[in-house]
C-alpha cells in the first residue's frame, strides 16, 4: 500500500500502486508537472518535490472481531519515510449485526432450497428430483397441461409420469422447501430475541434437525 503526501497533508492513500491515479492527483490536486512510471513502485519512497512524496504505508491496526467491531482511520504520521496509519475500533450497532445475520440466514435458506433434492419411487424406479425453482416450474407446468402420461427424464432415468405422480413429487418438494423456510423463520426469531452480541453467539446458525439436502420417500 502507498500514500501520496504533501508535507503533513495526506493527498492520496492508502492505495495500491496505481500510477494513473497518482498522476491524476499530481496533476489535478497538486498541479505538479511530474509523472509516475509503472516501474516506480520499486523506487518508493519517492521524493517528487521537497514536500511531496510517495511513501509506503504501514497500517497500525488493532486486533478486532470483524463480526462485531469495525475500525476507522483516525490519524497518520510520516516516520522514516513511511506513512504510518493509526486506527481505532468501535462496536458495530447491534441492529446492524442482526440484519447482517438475517441476510446470511436468508442466503443459506436459498442455497438449501435450490441445491436440495427429493427421491420418489415411480413404478419401482427411484428417481432423484432437484428442488430448484426451474424444476418446480417445469413440474407445475406439466401438471397444468393435463393428466398425461408423459415421458420424463430425471438425471439418467426415464419414467412415465401421470398427473398423480407429478402431484406426489411436487408435494414432497414443497415439504422439503417448507422445512427450509421454517428453519429460516426460526433463526430470524432467535436473532430478534437477542439483546446482546453474547446472546447472538449462542445461536447455532447452521444446524437443523436432520440437517440434509434430501428428503426420501
Amino acid at each position: 500500500m502507498f500514500a501520496l503526501v504533501n508535507g503533513t497533508e495526506l493527498v492520496l492513500g492508502p492505495i495500491e500502486f496505481n500510477y494513473r491515479l497518482i498522476n491524476s492527483s499530481l496533476e489535478d490536486d497538486l498541479e505538479i508537472d511530474y509523472r509516475i512510471e509503472p516501474s516506480d513502485h520499486s523506487k518508493v519512497p519517492l521524493l517528487i518535490t521537497e514536500k511531496i512524496k510517495l511513501l509506503k504505508v504501514v497500517d497500525d491496526k488493532p486486533d478486532y472481531d470483524a463480526r462485531y467491531e469495525e475500525i476507522f482511520l483516525y490519524k497518520y504520521e510520516v516516520i522514516n519515510d513511511e506513512a504510518i496509519f493509526y486506527y481505532e475500533k468501535s462496536s458495530i450497532d447491534l441492529d446492524k449485526i442482526k440484519n447482517d445475520y438475517k441476510s446470511k440466514i436468508s442466503n443459506e435458506r436459498w442455497i438449501r432450497e435450490n441445491s436440495g433434492y427429493i427421491t420418489h419411487s415411480i413404478n419401482d424406479t427411484e428417481v432423484k428430483v432437484s428442488t430448484n425453482r426451474e424444476t418446480r416450474i417445469s413440474l407445475v407446468t406439466k401438471l397444468a397441461s393435463g393428466s398425461g402420461p408423459y415421458n420424463f427424464k430425471f438425471g439418467d432415468a426415464w419414467v412415465e409420469l401421470v398427473a398423480e405422480h407429478i402431484g406426489q413429487i411436487i408435494t414432497k418438494i414443497d415439504q422439503k422447501i417448507q422445512i427450509d423456510f421454517d428453519w429460516e423463520l426460526e433463526k430470524i426469531n432467535e436473532i430478534n430475541s437477542c439483546s446482546s452480541v453474547d446472546e447472538l453467539n449462542l445461536i447455532d446458525f447452521f444446524n437443523i434437525e436432520n440437517n440434509t439436502n434430501t428428503m426420501r420417500a
